[in-house]
């Protein structure tokens, strides 16, 4: 039983060969401690839908529910339980509330006692006579996250078992669904996840087999499917290949379908795109809207290539989705949110504007039912943002991606430190850092990236100013620059519209 126990802090895992080596590693879930606005969005949910949800969603009632028996039969049981608890767990987490993680862990103890003999697991859904395999791929994302925060191995052994299982489906009966086949990258990440902790080759098959099975994001003027959240959350699909293809054209794929549906719906400001259910021909003014699930997809994909491609558009897009977008989907309370959004009508009432804006019924409404999807999905759009608000980087360095108040702890330059970070950021442009170390002088680069918006960024350490090296948007503080210890200012990183600085101790 792992109740409760945090394994503290752990060595950021980086990507084994062949796997190409990220621009960026994510740190665990417990690594950072917001601050500030982001933590306040996070006790706001806490305190409302999201910490409630088990109270009024029949999804996540545990009589009859498909994910706490062996067979995978019940009366409830799909996408729902594990869309809610991957940010339900992770803001427990990293609030470090007790009532919470144990709440999930009621959830994932059971998933993984209830794994089936062959490696299955998980609610038994059939499509077609083809096993539904989309809906354990956001529950093997929250059996990740659990890891991170507590070392339990028998994740990986589960993990490794379900792998094993999907491995030996044939091809014409994996990933056939809609849902999973165009998903499928969802699936990849978690097998390069475990691959990473375990090495194990056949991973690699496994990944090969399920970037073949999955839906083909490699068009070159058009999409599967123009679904709004397939398009979020799958048209990463693949980049993620990438890492063990090599194959530039994959990466290029990805860039190519962001920008396809942005050249076709991009008139919606804040980040999206206009597709309401679907991006439809016809339909493609500043009043079309998105799903709540496509915004939090959006930014969780942003988030992913990132780390992968260390490319500071993919944090540019994050912040847009996230400070212009997001927030208008939920009251401010986070007790009830919408179906749609239009950033470009305020409207939030009960009627039908379809064929305008589809789909049909009252989906402009705030509601704290609205929907399957994104009652239970929207859960995971803050705690996402603040886990990777920091990223280690493989020169054993740490890079500031999102710029928020709160505290990070990590491995750099071979020992523990942590960075006390204090801003107003984006509702101001100054930044403060304080180094603390355990004694001593500990070297490791510094990352900070420059947001687009800034023509002048400016860093001080100690309050004075110092000339860091640039490597595209980002200023590193290296070499002399680089070497930090207890009590010892540094780097300042503020901005008036062209200066962004930051200090350290």
């Amino acid at each position: 039983m792992f109740f409760g126990m945090s394994a503290g802090l752990q060595a950021q895992v980086k990507n084994r060969a062949p796997l190409l080596e990220g621009k960026f590693v994510k740190l665990p879930v417990t690594a950072f401690r917001p601050g500030g606005w982001l933590r306040k969005q996070l006790e706001l949910q806490r305190a409302g839908l999201t910490g409630h949800l088990g109270e009024i969603s029949v999804w996540l009632e545990k009589k009859d529910n498909a994910w706490l028996s062996k067979d995978g039969k019940g009366k409830y049981g799909w996408e729902e339980l594990p869309y809610w608890l991957k940010g339900y767990a992770n803001i427990g987490y990293m609030l470090r509330d007790s009532a919470m993680i144990r709440e999930s862990l009621f959830w994932i103890n059971t998933v993984l006692k209830n794994q089936r003999a062959d490696g299955d697991f998980g609610p038994a859904v059939e499509r077609k006579g083809n096993r539904d395999l989309w809906t354990n791929m956001p529950m093997l994302w929250c059996l990740q996250s659990y890891y991170e925060y507590s070392h339990d191995p028998r994740v990986l052994k589960f993990m490794s078992r379900y792998f094993r299982w999907e491995l030996s489906i044939p091809d014409e009966k994996f990933l056939e669904d809609y849902w999973e086949n165009s998903r499928g990258g969802d699936n990849m990440l978690s097998v390069y996840w475990l691959y990473n902790y375990t090495g194990e080759p056949w991973l690699l098959d496994l990944a090969t087999k399920i970037d073949k099975n999955t839906a083909n994001w490699r068009q070159h003027n058009n999409l599967p499917n123009w679904h709004n959240v397939n398009v979020a959350q799958c048209f990463r699909e693949p980049a993620t290949y990438y890492l063990q293809s090599h194959n530039k054209n994959d990466l290029d794929a990805t860039y190519n379908d962001f920008a396809l549906i942005r050249s076709i719906y991009g008139q919606v400001p804040g980040g999206m795109f206009g597709a309401d259910e679907n991006a439809r021909k016809g339909y493609d003014d500043p009043r079309q809207a998105v799903e709540t699930c496509g915004m939090v997809e959006q930014m969780t994909s942003d988030q992913v290539l990132l780390q992968m491609t260390g490319d500071a558009k993919w944090a540019e897009n994050c912040e847009d989705v996230a400070f212009n977008t997001f927030p208008a989907a939920f009251m401010p309370d986070y007790r009830s949110l919408r179906y749609l959004t239009a950033p470009n009508m305020v409207v939030s009432d009960s009627r039908n504007h379809a064929p305008g804006i589809a789909n049909e019924g009252p989906f402009l409404m705030m509601n704290p039912f609205s929907s399957r999807c994104c009652q239970h999905n929207h859960a995971a759009g803050w705690v996402y943002y603040a886990e990777n608000a920091w990223m280690a980087t493989p020169d054993n360095g740490l890079a500031a991606q999102l710029y928020v108040e709160g505290v990070i702890t990590a491995k750099a330059g071979g020992q523990t430190v942590s960075v006390e970070e204090k801003t107003h950021y984006p509702f101001e442009e100054n930044i403060d850092l304080t180094v603390k170390t355990k004694g001593g002088v500990v070297s490791f680069p510094l990352y900070l990236r420059v947001p687009g918006w800034c023509s002048g960024a400016r860093v001080e350490i100690n309050g004075k100013p110092v000339e860091p090296a640039t490597d595209g948007a980002y200023l590193r503080l290296s070499g002399a620059l680089e070497e930090w210890r207890q009590g010892q200012a540094g780097a300042a990183y503020g901005a008036e519209a062209d200066y962004l600085g930051q200090e350290q101790e």
